[in-house]
């Protein structure tokens, strides 16, 4: 989730299922944000900060307090994400955990991705970033804009672990960037492996 806007505007999202093609994939994600609009701006119960372990990804991460948890049908992880702020709905999204010996590989196939796909999609930089337990990565930073022009911050994610990439987005509005990057910053911090 890349940046969702609450008022159901067009975000562009990407999903976790690595073997559908981009374009199918937009009829998929438009039912994907509607569920998750619905429920994030809802009032949908908030969750005290606590350890949220993928279910299927066999990893885990410490969930910001007072978030919201959703797991949507169709989508392999759960989406962890709060209440609007500056009309994009802050959140934290897997987008998978594929089989790669290269984070490097999964990082220039993400970027390239969000360039063809994402309205004013734009690299600001990447950084070494490495968690808590040890796992290493990357972590870039990009910006890009919805149909309505809304800028969106976008964080990515990409960990080893042996013989896989985990591979994770966190997004908010542009405007509140330095509210939530310290945030996402903590959750990525706190990821580990549950293999």
């Amino acid at each position: 989730m890349q940046g969702v806007p609450c008022d159901g505007g067009a975000g562009t999202a990407s999903s976790n299922s690595a073997n559908r093609p981009r374009s199918e994939m937009k009829h998929f994600l438009v039912a994907i944000l509607a569920a998750l609009i619905a429920s994030g701006c809802s009032g949908k119960k908030a969750v005290p900060a606590s350890r949220l372990t993928q279910p299927t990804g066999r990893f885990s991460y410490v969930a910001p307090d007072g978030w919201f948890r959703t797991q949507l049908a169709g989508v392999d992880f759960i989406i962890v994400s709060t209440e609007p702020d500056h009309g994009v709905i802050p959140n934290i999204f897997v987008e998978g955990a594929p089989r790669s010996s290269s984070v490097s590989n999964q990082v220039t196939r993400l970027i390239e991705s969000n360039r063809n796909s994402m309205r004013a999609y734009a690299f600001v930089q990447q950084q070494a970033f490495t968690t808590g337990s040890g796992l290493t990565g990357v972590k870039v930073t990009a910006r890009r804009e919805t149909t309505d022009a809304l800028a969106v911050a976008l964080y990515h994610f990409s960990f080893q672990d042996n013989d896989r990439v985990i591979d994770i987005t966190c997004s908010c509005a542009d405007a509140v960037r330095q509210t939530y990057e310290p945030i996402f910053d903590a959750a990525m911090k706190s990821l580990q492996s549950e293999r």
